[in-house]
């Protein structure tokens, strides 16, 4: 019968259990909602649960800043923001009811909003978090202790647990535009769909949506604003596609909803998602690259940025990942199941930025107690 683990519930109790597994020589498997756990590769060590760790701590809309703890689900804090008529402008996927603001910023997961509104690192002000010493540290904003060289809010996003515990996170929010309309455009093959997604990306437009759903062929650009422009622009781009038809306001929610929490793609027990995030004008030609290796469901997003994938379970990993290197992409490879064995996650970086990836790691986490492993063999 496994040990039931308590989750930690204040910045103390965190410290406290930092420092005893400093002192036992214990490896921490960080997690809070758990809906991010097939991100990376498995961990071995003892359950940090920080899941207690949640509330709102401040909110000010009227200068659209948030301070929540880690362990605060995203539902939670896009309802408060509601109420305010304010929300996450890049626009984090869920992927689980119980996901947290935590797991969020761990894997700096932004939606379709990216390419126009920037990633979610671009949106964090400030961290607080405990380091590899048992030390509470801050970073951004009211700096009370930081390390110096590097900009934590930067690094923490995308780390992936490997570097602190984060206990509380300060964001910057938007006011919600007041409409949104979504045009689709069918009968595009993915080369003009690209080229429709560069061309719109670069006008002066208030597109912050520009998806390609690759099986069904049909482009899917997004426009936010005050009505009456939305509707202007809208159809400033429509006279130039010739099968098209719009999604109002709660149409239009829908479909980026279901977007962005990948419910378009039904994996089977045979199959497995992959993430390829690079340069626009190459990911076409990565896809067709990917055929090769059982590419069956599919489909672009941040304007050319990112290709959702699946992929035989079985393909050969090692080719994958370099296939994305040949193109200048960087690949995630999702876990069967939550928690499941998921080695060679991500695509190696270059020897470079492994070093700098290392010199952080050492500074922050000098005993490597912040899931080991998570990222690549040696993190």
């Amino acid at each position: 019968m496994s040990e039931v683990v308590q989750p930690l519930d204040s910045t103390t109790a965190v410290r406290d259990r930092v420092r005893s597994a400093l002192e036992g020589g214990e490896p921490l498997d960080l997690h809070a909602g758990s809906t991010k756990g097939a991100l990376g590769r498995r961990v071995v060590g003892a359950a940090c649960d920080v899941s207690g760790l949640r509330g709102i701590i401040s909110y000010e809309p009227g200068e659209l800043v948030l301070v929540a703890r880690p362990g605060t689900p995203l539902v939670e804090i896009e309802q408060v923001l509601a109420q305010e008529n304010q929300y996450l402008a890049f626009e984090p996927p869920r992927w689980g009811d119980n996901a947290t603001l935590g797991g969020t910023v761990a894997c700096n997961l932004s939606g379709s909003r990216r390419f126009k509104m920037g990633a979610l690192r671009d949106h964090l002000l400030g961290i607080e978090m405990v380091d590899g010493r048992g030390e509470l540290v801050r970073g951004g904003g009211k700096v009370v202790k930081n390390v110096t060289g590097y900009d934590l809010p930067k690094v923490l996003a995308g780390s992936f647990g490997t570097l602190g515990v984060l206990t509380e996170v300060c964001l910057k929010v938007w006011p919600r535009p007041e409409a949104e309309q979504t045009l689709c455009v069918s009968g595009l093959n993915p080369v003009q769909a690209l080229e429709k997604m560069l061309d719109w990306a670069g006008r002066p437009l208030e597109i912050t949506g520009l998806a390609y759903a690759g099986e069904e062929g049909q482009l899917m650009a997004r426009v936010e604003g005050p009505r009456s422009a939305v509707r202007q622009q809208i159809d400033s781009i429509s006279v130039e596609a010739v099968d098209t038809a719009v999604l109002e306001d709660a149409g239009s929610e829908a479909f980026w909803s279901q977007w962005r929490e990948l419910t378009w793609q039904d994996i089977g027990e045979t199959q497995q998602r992959w993430r390829f995030s690079g340069p626009p004008t190459h990911m076409v030609r990565l896809m067709e690259a990917l055929r090769a290796e059982g590419l069956s469901q599919w489909g672009i997003d941040w304007a050319g940025g990112l290709l959702w994938a699946v992929l035989p379970v079985d393909a050969e990993v090692g080719l994958v990942h370099r296939t994305a290197a040949r193109h200048q992409a960087v690949a995630w490879r999702f876990a069967a199941q939550i928690g499941g064995r998921n080695e060679e996650a991500f695509t190696p970086p270059q020897a470079g930025v492994f070093r700098m990836n290392q010199m952080v790691k050492r500074a922050l986490d000098p005993q490597g107690l912040f899931n080991p492993g998570k990222l690549y063999a040696l993190d």
